[in-house]
């Protein structure tokens, strides 16, 4: 049991299942209330529900004084797959907490709750060897104690999932002579990951968690070949449109279509299929020509006829980037969660 002031962290028990329930209920109307786009409110049979699927004897919740749960979380580790392109965002044995409950930012000792609830987060990952750590939480519920936390144990802002409803990208149709928008091709496929590195490079210069690796490369590529074997949006396969200048490919977006189930973690996105654009670059040369809002457009044109139920689209954007925090909500993605992450040892 570790003490942190007047907080003690323990390991949640049965008993404490409906007070647990009854934090989360407290929470998600909270939260709910500060932005309606986050999946709506469940049941207390839900919720019972969906703490049980990751429910195992790390759990662990922080008691008061008086003996009352304040808060709760569920540690696990998260290990890459060794073929994924997230090792270009990410360490290769993460951190991270399912089920994350914490105190009414309103309470006085919120602040005190949740540092020790991390401290002892920031324990069991050590003990298993993580190389680094993930907090996901809601961008609509943050106040200044809370980011004075994470600064605390290290972690910093490292992206916003944003969310924008299925409605047209534009009111009126953008056209840009001597601009061609067409499927991307095999012969393309050079020109599409020198976009990609070049992507992963500008982002490199606003946050420590984004770098260029083989593995991120590879698995670009690997992606791109089952576009060239003509596979389904369904089975998986992206969707690449690129731009066309004189025969020069100067931008590109890549999308695929994203399910999200009721028990898929952190939990904040409404459970639906998702048109989700996994990256769009525009060389460097070419940026501010409105070459991003025309191959939104016609990506919208794109995935429309293909009459897919889609609940909206989908993108992870670096809020630390000033062009992408301009751009994206001009065009309607609002955050619905933000992940924090640190690093260990050598990666960080």
């Amino acid at each position: 049991m570790v003490d942190y002031q007047s907080i003690s962290i323990v390991a949640a028990t049965e008993a404490a299942m409906p007070e647990i329930v009854e934090l989360f209920l407290k929470q998600q109307t909270r939260q709910h209330v500060q932005n309606p786009s986050l999946r709506k409110e469940r049941s207390r049979t839900d919720i019972e529900m969906a703490l049980r699927v990751y429910q195992n004897e790390e759990a662990i919740m922080a008691l008061d004084r008086e003996g009352r749960v304040r808060s709760y979380a569920q540690p696990s580790v998260w290990e890459l797959n060794a073929t994924s392109i997230l090792f270009s965002f990410l360490s290769a044995r993460n951190g991270i907490v399912q089920n994350l409950i914490l105190p009414d930012p309103a309470d006085k000792d919120a602040a005190i709750v949740s540092a020790a609830l991390l401290t002892a987060l920031d324990s069991f990952w050590r003990k298993s060897g993580t190389s680094g750590d993930l907090i996901r939480w809601p961008s609509s519920d943050n106040c200044k104690w809370w980011d004075e936390v994470l600064d605390e144990q290290r972690f910093q802002l490292d992206s916003m999932c944003a969310f924008r409803p299925l409605q047209p990208f534009f009111v009126s149709q953008l056209t840009i002579p001597s601009l061609d928008i067409r499927a991307a091709k095999q012969d393309d496929e050079e020109a599409l990951v020198a976009l990609f590195q070049e992507e992963l490079h500008f982002h490199e210069r606003y946050t420590p968690f984004v770098r260029r690796s083989d593995q991120g490369v590879n698995a670009f590529r690997r992606a791109l070949g089952r576009a060239w074997k003509n596979e389904e949006l369904e089975e998986g396969a992206p969707l690449v449109l690129v731009a066309e200048r004189a025969g020069r490919i100067v931008a590109m977006v890549e999308s695929t279509l994203l399910t999200i189930s009721s028990y898929d973690q952190p939990g904040f996105t409404p459970p639906g299929r998702y048109c989700c654009l996994d990256n769009m670059c525009v060389h460097q040369d070419f940026r501010g020509q409105g070459i991003g809002r025309l191959l939104l457009q016609t990506l919208e044109e794109v995935i429309t006829s293909f009459h897919f139920d889609l609940e909206g689209y989908m993108l992870w954007f670096n809020p630390a980037n000033p062009s992408a925090t301009q751009f994206w909500p001009r065009v309607g993605f609002q955050p619905l969660w933000t992940t924090y992450q640190r690093l260990h040892g050598k990666d960080s």
